[in-house]
């Protein structure tokens, strides 16, 4: 009898228990609405400052028409400037953008090696006048696969350093973010007179693009031995796609730092057997610089601070 007593009492407490929890969770759940009700949720994209308006990604962003190049011969120049991946911030009084830096690549350091030409038929819809661009041919000899093959040659030396390689086509995923990023192409004059390498970077972008530019630039130069041709860098070259991160969606993040690096010219008689004959010592310069451009450039200092874009001064107002 006693034991059956005691058992009781146990249920019995353990039921109290059950009703004590029951009214806990039920008080804390009305204090959450009560306390929801109360604070003020501002809408999706109201800004907090009234000086600041957030442009989310692939908005229009007029106030930077002007920066999409510099060439007026561009006959895309008429293609509305965009807001990037992660969208932008416009701060009105300093007439600025700012670009928020965006989580850094996690585990190892990581570089991106664009093939240029390859898979130029896959490219988005945004870039489809790219397809037409498939790279220059001179005496059987196409830019695409030579690219290709010192491209591969590269990303084995990088990972072999424990690099984390990814190796690109013409179509770049959108907001790109790595420790480097490099474009390979090769060039022709057309007529076979030139000769030499040339080298790149694009405007409104991170500050850490002339140190890529110059430790790529002076290990490629040494390796391969070629001159550098700085006379006949382009246009095209300075606002090659993957840089503009204003136009295209499908480009690099600002953050990223990135460069073009057109090999040397297919259409000369001393370059073209460097290009397709000596390609090991080639990518041993490539891969060179971009190793001494990971240790001068730490993660950290890559992806520390916001990018601020000055923009152009407003055209004053013709008086009335």
């Amino acid at each position: 009898m006693a034991s059956r007593t005691a058992q009781a009492e146990v249920a019995l407490e353990r039921h109290r228990d059950v009703r004590r929890v029951r009214i806990a969770v039920t008080l804390v759940c009305s204090v959450l609405v009560a306390c929801q009700g109360a604070i003020p949720i501002p809408a999706q994209g109201s800004p907090l400052n009234p000086d600041e308006t957030f442009i989310p990604a692939g908005a229009p962003l007029p106030v930077l028409q002007s920066s999409l190049t510099s060439d007026p011969t561009d006959d895309d120049s008429f293609k509305p400037a965009i807001a990037p991946p992660g969208g932008v911030i416009l701060r009105h009084s300093t007439n600025t953008i700012i670009l928020r830096a965006p989580s850094p690549p996690l585990g190892a350091r990581r570089i991106g090696i664009q093939v240029g030409h390859w898979k130029i038929d896959e490219v988005p819809a945004e870039q489809d006048k790219l397809r037409a661009q498939t790279g220059a041919t001179w005496e059987d000899v196409h830019e695409v696969d030579v690219n290709l093959d010192v491209a591969r040659k590269v990303a084995a030396l990088l990972r072999r350093q424990g690099v984390t390689v990814d190796l690109l086509p013409a179509t770049i995923p959108p907001g790109y973010v790595a420790d480097a990023f490099l474009a390979l192409h090769a060039d022709s004059d057309g007529v076979g007179e030139l000769s030499g390498f040339k080298m790149a970077h694009g405007p409104l972008r991170g500050p850490f693009e002339d140190r890529l530019l110059a430790d790529v630039k002076d290990a490629y130069g040494k390796a391969s031995g070629l001159s550098y041709d700085g006379a006949h860098v382009s246009v095209d070259m300075t606002y090659y796609y993957p840089f503009n991160w204003g136009r295209f969606q499908h480009a690099t993040s600002a953050h990223t730092p990135a460069a073009i690096l057109e090999m040397g010219y297919l259409s000369s008689d001393d370059d073209r057997p460097i290009l397709t004959d000596e390609q090991d010592k080639l990518a041993s310069g490539i891969a060179d610089g971009l190793l001494r451009f990971l240790v001068d450039t730490p993660r950290a200092q890559i992806f520390k601070d916001d990018i601020v874009v000055t923009l152009p001064a407003p055209a004053p107002s013709s008086s009335p």
